[in-house]
């Protein structure tokens, strides 16, 4: 059986061939791996698979529909996020009205927490709900030799009378270490483009070492997941296996919490150790979970920078959101993160339901005494199946109004919800000020200056001056061209010259 496995383009943001400097730098810089589990463990049950990134090789709809033609798949799977579900719905009506008969399959988050939203299109036929390895194997051998979807656990699909369908719920799987690792050989590898900020070595990929989370940030569709992990020494397989197969130099682990629990960081850490594994990494970190002498090991282990989860900086909001963390927390593991030498950043967001201009700006007071090496700030959104929008179901007038009802890549970027006593453009000039207050100080310039080293560094930041003049100013037109004319285009090709 053929199967091409599609990330969805982002058709919905492109001019002219080219994605909005935000879409381009911030969401898709790096391989959409839960795509290639699926096809690694497809691939291992003797099935030719192929795969397709419309959106970090900026295909539009016609651009991956032609791709699929020539492939000619016997089915056809698409992962989708919410904030990617319309291109994604325009992408499947067209390849089923070239392929009339080729089975597409719908998965990822989208369908797996709004199926009923999701599959209303009839140019789906099958919803995978929740993990999709074992079940997508089971599809291909369906639509390959026959059977009845009703045996397969953990889809939805369409009766004969038209109605959504549910088969019984798929148990999730207890030993993460059976799979296979990604089959990323399926896509390009320079076509991911980190952040200059967070470029530090080359070639640079992410991995992901466990599912789920444990914790219940009121803003996100993975809050109350559950969480497991693979064990120590698959990760590190897994490490070497990319230093050696791919000449990677640094890894970003993509985890949604890489550090849930010290035990599991001290045990990855010294299995790096005890291997003599020379690659440099990045991790996303708890503040309540780390402590001084951790950090210093993951020093020791490659690590050079830990990103933190820290929301907002007044007390009220963060425990309206149950981030279950304090300030006093933040500030601590923020500046022992610093001390180790580990680049601390952090992510925030404004907007929040019971955020005001008087708290977004006691954020941003606190993210400018505390020292962060860099920030990444968004706007809040509702997204379905999170325990925000329980409570704006239950007392939504009580906190704000939505302006946008509609979900896409810019969705982070631009208001879709706005508290009371806000308006639209309060939260983008507000928004804006973060990143401009946050930047726009000697002493954020000079810890970017210690490590810009050549010119090369100096013309990675210049290639992505759009995105910088976006998020400081509100402007999608770059306003370094005649400097970026002088020393080049920089970006990716630049610094893996180096």
């Amino acid at each position: 059986m053929r199967i091409i496995l599609i990330n969805p383009p982002i058709d919905c943001v492109l001019e002219n061939g080219n994605a909005s400097p935000v879409t381009s730098y911030l969401f898709y810089n790096s391989a959409p791996l839960g795509l290639l589990y699926i096809a690694a463990a497809v691939q291992a049950e003797g099935h030719t698979v192929s795969a397709i990134d419309g959106a970090a090789e900026q295909l539009d709809v016609a651009g991956v529909t032609r791709r699929v033609l020539d492939f000619r798949p016997d089915v056809i799977g698409i992962g989708s996020f919410t904030v990617s579900f319309e291109t994604t719905r325009r992408l499947a009506a067209q390849l089923k009205s070239v392929l009339p008969d080729v089975p597409i399959v719908l998965g990822s988050y989208h369908v797996s927490l709004v199926p009923e939203e999701a599959m209303a299109d009839d140019c789906f036929d099958v919803g995978v709900i929740g993990e999709g390895e074992n079940t997508m194997i089971e599809l291909v051998n369906h639509y390959g030799g026959g059977g009845d979807l009703r045996d397969i656990d953990g889809i939805c699909f369409r009766g004969d009378d038209g109605q959504l369908q549910f088969t019984n719920k798929r148990k999730k799987f207890k030993n993460l270490d059976d799979f296979p690792f990604p089959a990323r050989d399926l896509l390009p590898p320079n076509i991911y483009r980190p952040v200059p900020v967070d470029e530090h070595a080359f070639p640079k990929f992410s991995m992901v070492t466990s599912r789920g989370c444990p914790h219940a940030c009121a803003f996100c569709q993975k809050s109350r997941s559950g969480y497991r992990s693979h064990s120590p020494g698959y990760i590190v397989d897994e490490i070497e296996h990319l230093v050696r197969d791919f000449g990677v130099a640094d890894i970003a682990f993509v985890d949604s919490l890489f550090c849930a629990n010290k035990k599991r960081v001290h045990a990855i850490c010294d299995e790096i150790l005890r291997r003599g594994v020379k690659v440099s990494w990045t991790c996303s970190s708890r503040v309540e979970v780390v402590d001084k002498p951790l950090l210093e090991k993951m020093k020791a282990a490659g690590c050079w920078r830990t990103r933190f989860g820290v929301e907002s900086g007044s007390d009220k909001v963060l425990d309206f959101i149950s981030k279950g963390i304090t300030k006093e927390k933040i500030r601590n593991a923020i500046t022992w993160a610093d001390e180790v030498g580990l680049r601390p950043k952090a992510f925030f967001m404004v907007g929040h339901m019971p955020d005001t201009r008087e708290t977004i700006l006691e954020t941003i007071a606190f993210a400018k005494s505390i020292p962060l090496h860099d920030v990444t700030v968004q706007i809040n959104t509702i997204l379905p199946q999170t325990p925000q929008e329980e409570i704006w179901e239950s007392e939504g007038d009580k906190w704000g109004r939505v302006v946008n009802p509609g979900h896409d890549e810019k969705s982070f970027w631009e208001p879709t919800f706005v508290p009371w006593g806000l308006e639209p453009r309060d939260i983008i000039d507000l928004h804006r000020r973060f990143y401009r207050e946050f930047y726009f100080r000697p002493v954020t310039l000079a810890r970017h200056a210690e490590y810009m080293n050549s010119w090369a560094d100096v013309r990675k930041y210049l290639a992505a001056s759009n995105l910088f003049t976006f998020l400081f100013f509100n402007s999608e037109q770059p306003a370094l061209d005649k400097l970026r004319s002088l020393f080049g285009s920089g970006g990716v090709d630049a610094a893996a010259a180096k």
